[in-house]
């Protein structure tokens, strides 16, 4: 039985928007939101300064059962390397730019709100290369 049910879609899309949002207010430019491939799918492409970030969303209605961190799995930063890797390749970046991996986690406050809980810069390294 899983606990996050198919009509919590959008708490996701909002949980990026608002995501989105935060990232500019940080500075960072947004380059991408859903960048998708074959291999999977990274929320967020963005730039601070000569670093490309990639971002993961993690977005809960509640942190009773697990941090939204938490379920950034092994296989998870496979894939958003995979596909991070796809990205620069197609941009004529790969190997030009630094690039770090993020995870930012948003969920309902008291109120019922949705709202930005933690930025975690370099949350992951690449498990293959450094860019």
């Amino acid at each position: 039985m899983s606990l996050w049910k198919p009509s919590e879609k959008p708490i996701g899309e909002s949980g990026e928007a608002l995501a989105a949002k935060f990232l500019r207010q940080e500075g960072l430019e947004i380059l991408a939101v859903n960048y998708w491939t074959r291999a999977g799918e990274i929320d967020i492409v963005a730039k601070e300064g000569d670093t490309l970030v990639f971002v993961e969303v993690k977005t809960r209605s509640t942190t009773y059962v697990a941090h939204p961190e938490h379920a950034v799995t092994k296989k998870k930063q496979r894939t958003i390397n995979r596909v991070a890797e796809q990205y620069m390749r197609k941009n004529g970046l790969l190997h030009k730019v630094n690039a770090r991996f993020d995870i930012v986690t948003v969920v309902r406050d008291e109120q019922g709100d949705l709202k930005v809980e933690n930025h975690f810069r370099r949350a992951f390294e690449a498990p293959r290369r450094s860019y």
